[in-house]
C-alpha cells in the first residue's frame, strides 16, 4: 500500500513517544508519594488499604461535581477523599494532583528519535497527539518539559475532549482541527485501545513493538498477533515510520 496519499500523523504518548526503563518503579513511586499526601491530609487508612482503593480509582464511573475547573483526576481524588473520609477544597486537590503526577513522570524519557522524527514530519504533514490522560494540564507541562510543544498541529487529551481511546470520537476531533480525512492518516502507538481505536475511527494503524523497551511490554498488548498481515503494519523503532512514509 503506498503512503502517498497521508496528510495526517498522529501519535500516541506513552509508550511511544515517553519511555521508561522501569514502569512498575514509577507506578510504586506514584503510589507511595499518592499515599504520603492522603495520609497528610488526614486519610486513615494502611497502605495496603490504599492500594485497594486505587484499584477501583481508575475502573469506578467518572464522578460528576459541579464544580468547575475540575478535570477528571482531580474528580476521582475527591472521590477517593470522601470514601477515606476527607473532605478536600479544589485548591488542595489540584496542588495534590500536580505533585503527584510530576512523580509518575520521574524517570520517563523522550524516545531517542521522537525530536528527530517529529521535525522531519512537521514540515510536510499535519502533526498531532491523541493520548488518554485524566489531568489536562500536565500534558502540555510535559510537552514543553520536553521541548517538543512547537512539533504538534493538535493535542488531543481525553480529560478535555470527554472522550478516550479506543472510542472513534477522540480521534474525529484530531482530523477536525487538521482538515485530515480518516483515510489520509496514519495513527502510531503501542496498545491496543490504540490500534482499535485507529480502526473504529477509519485511520490506518501503525503498532510500535520495540524490541527493548523496558517493562513497558507489560502494559502493551500484543495487537498484532490478532491482526498481522491484515490490518496493522507493525515498526520496531520511531524512524521506521519514515521508511514507511518514504521519507528515509
Amino acid at each position: 500500500m503506498g503512503m502517498d496519499h497521508i496528510k495526517g500523523v498522529f501519535f500516541d504518548l506513552h509508550g511511544t513517544l515517553l519511555l521508561s526503563d522501569d514502569v512498575d518503579a514509577s507506578w510504586e513511586n506514584w503510589v507511595l508519594e499518592f499515599y504520603s499526601r492522603m495520609r497528610s491530609k488526614g486519610a486513615e487508612v494502611t497502605l495496603t488499604g490504599f492500594k485497594e482503593h486505587l484499584d477501583e480509582l481508575f475502573n469506578a464511573p467518572e464522578p460528576e461535581y459541579e464544580e468547575q475547573g475540575m478535570t477528571l483526576f482531580m474528580r476521582r481524588v475527591k472521590a477517593l477523599g470522601i470514601r477515606l473520609g476527607i473532605e478536600l477544597s479544589k485548591d488542595e486537590i489540584r496542588h495534590l494532583v500536580d505533585s503527584i503526577i510530576i512523580v509518575w513522570h520521574r524517570g520517563m524519557y523522550l524516545d531517542e528519535e521522537a525530536k528527530r522524527v517529529l521535525q522531519i514530519l512537521k514540515p510536510r504533514y499535519k502533526v498531532g497527539l491523541i493520548t488518554n490522560w485524566e489531568h489536562t494540564p500536565r500534558i502540555f507541562e510535559l510537552l514543553k518539559e520536553l521541548e517538543i510543544e512547537d512539533l504538534f498541529d493538535t493535542v488531543i487529551v481525553s480529560d478535555e475532549f470527554g472522550s478516550a481511546k479506543p472510542e472513534a470520537e477522540i480521534f474525529y476531533e484530531a482530523l477536525r482541527q487538521t482538515g485530515v480525512t480518516p483515510y489520509e492518516a496514519v495513527y502510531i502507538g503501542d496498545m491496543d485501545v490504540d490500534v482499535i481505536g485507529a480502526i473504529n475511527a477509519g485511520i490506518f494503524p501503525v503498532l510500535i513493538k520495540r524490541q527493548v523497551q523496558g517493562n513497558w511490554a507489560s502494559y502493551s498488548y500484543d495487537e498484532g498477533r490478532r491482526h498481522e498481515g491484515e490490518q496493522v503494519t507493525q515498526i520496531k523503532c520511531l524512524s521506521d515510520l519514515l521508511i514507511l512514509l518514504g521519507l528515509e
